[in-house]
């Protein structure tokens, strides 16, 4: 038993959970007597000072002391349960045999460990918080050994495919520049090289593309599609996962399995377009850099090769919604219309409906930074155009033309 005095002094800190039930289970099974129990306080007092000063706070102040003292033993508790595997036995055996901060030591360092690796898998991703930011938000939450083992092994995990992405990208003869300056996913940065790899590494180095660019990465598609074509299959090369070391080599195994079950079968599926294709895999799966000019990718701008034809790249508002008007009554799209044309062109949406899926359809061919705008034009207008161009009762078209020519391009009578 414990005297009046100790176990009063105790109280101040064995708030944590596993430190309580690991200091009772010592008391009451004799694992340490009043000797060590006051050996176990003075430590206490000496490394809450510590502590103190190493988050930068008075120890001079009670209310420091009794915070530090609190994150002294959350510390202890942490390492204890971590270690014993939070059998009391076991952690009342290390109260009894190591010093009171060896054990708040070993739950620093714990931590330290974590806040070394990386709390995500992206390139470029500094943490936010300083080593001690980290620790005190830690200790506040009085954190558990499950749930520390279940963030180092996340952290672990973020950090092994940052590490594997940044071998295959010395692979295929890259560096981590580019992922580094567009906070790149590794499972993206895996998937690309490992596509290039398998797939097209000596094709693209033909054209000096590059995977990482938008228009090396479409090359790699569009000769996937090209011998798909040609041989009504797709030749994939993986013997250098041979090469790979043994710890990524199930990865690349099962990753590139994904892709030829998930990605090849869309990237040759002739019923959609290469580039539809290409846009859905390439923001989902893929990392890519584009090359900027005037704002529009040149690679967009080959993408867009039909937009581009039938708008000429115009941003006018009028014109692009004349274009979207024939495509939603099915006429020729025109950027300008006679009035005998618009005319038409209600008349058709009246008899068959607002073909509404084929100026959305459309806006896909549009550049990709543009289609978002784009679809908010023609969602603008067609919410108040509607009543207008269904209104049977304006027989002659005089308020449908009239409301039209106000916001689309038509031609001036001579």
């Amino acid at each position: 038993m414990t005297s009046a005095k100790s176990t009063q002094s105790i109280t101040a800190y064995d708030n944590a959970p596993f430190f309580e039930k690991a200091f009772t289970h010592a008391v009451q099974h004799n694992y340490i007597g009043q000797t060590r129990i006051d050996e176990i306080i003075n430590e206490a007092a000496t490394g809450s000072i510590q502590i103190a000063d190493y988050f930068g706070e008075s120890s001079h102040l009670r209310k420091n002391l009794e915070v530090s003292m609190t994150r002294m033993v959350s510390l202890v508790s942490l390492y204890l349960e971590n270690t014993t595997d939070a059998q009391p036995d076991k952690a009342a055996q290390l109260l009894k045999e190591k010093p009171f901060r060896a054990l708040s030591r070993g739950g620093s360092q714990m931590l330290k460990a974590l806040y070394s690796l990386p709390e995500d898998d992206y390139f470029g991703s500094p943490r936010l918080d300083s080593e001690r930011e980290f620790l005190k938000k830690c200790l506040s939450k009085n954190l558990s050994s499950t749930k520390y083992r279940q963030m180092l092994t996340d952290c672990e995990r973020f950090k092994r495919n940052i590490d594997f992405a940044t071998l295959l990208a010395k692979l295929i003869g890259a560096t981590i520049n580019q992922p580094n300056e567009h906070h790149a996913s590794a499972e993206h940065v895996i998937r690309t090289s490992l596509l290039s790899l398998a797939y097209g590494t000596k094709k693209i180095a033909a054209k000096k593309a590059h995977p990482y660019n938008e228009a090396g990465l479409f090359e790699i598609f569009s000769t996937i599609r090209k011998e798909y074509g040609f041989l009504g299959d797709v030749t994939c090369k993986a013997s250098f996962i041979e090469e790979l070391p043994l710890e990524f080599r199930n990865d690349a195994i099962s990753i590139l399995s994904s892709i030829n079950k998930d990605d090849i079968p869309k990237i040759v599926n002739q019923s959609v377009t290469l580039e539809s294709a290409f846009r859905d895999l390439k923001d989902r799966k893929y990392f890519y850099v584009r090359d900027q000019l005037n704002e529009v990718s040149r690679f967009d701008q080959r993408l867009a090769a039909d937009w581009f034809a039938l708008t000429g790249g115009t941003e006018d508002d009028a014109l692009l919604l004349t274009v979207f008007l024939c495509t939603a009554a099915g006429v020729p799209q025109k950027t300008t219309l006679k009035r005998n044309e618009v005319k038409k062109a209600v008349l058709s949406i009246r008899e068959n409906g607002l073909m509404q899926n084929a100026v959305l359809n459309l806006i896909k061919k549009a550049p990709h930074d543009e289609m978002e705008q784009l679809r908010s034009l023609w969602d603008d207008f067609i919410e108040e155009a509607t009543p207008f161009l269904l209104d049977d009762s304006d027989e002659k078209l005089n308020e449908v033309m009239t409301y039209l020519a106000d916001r689309c391009s038509l031609q001036k009578l001579q």
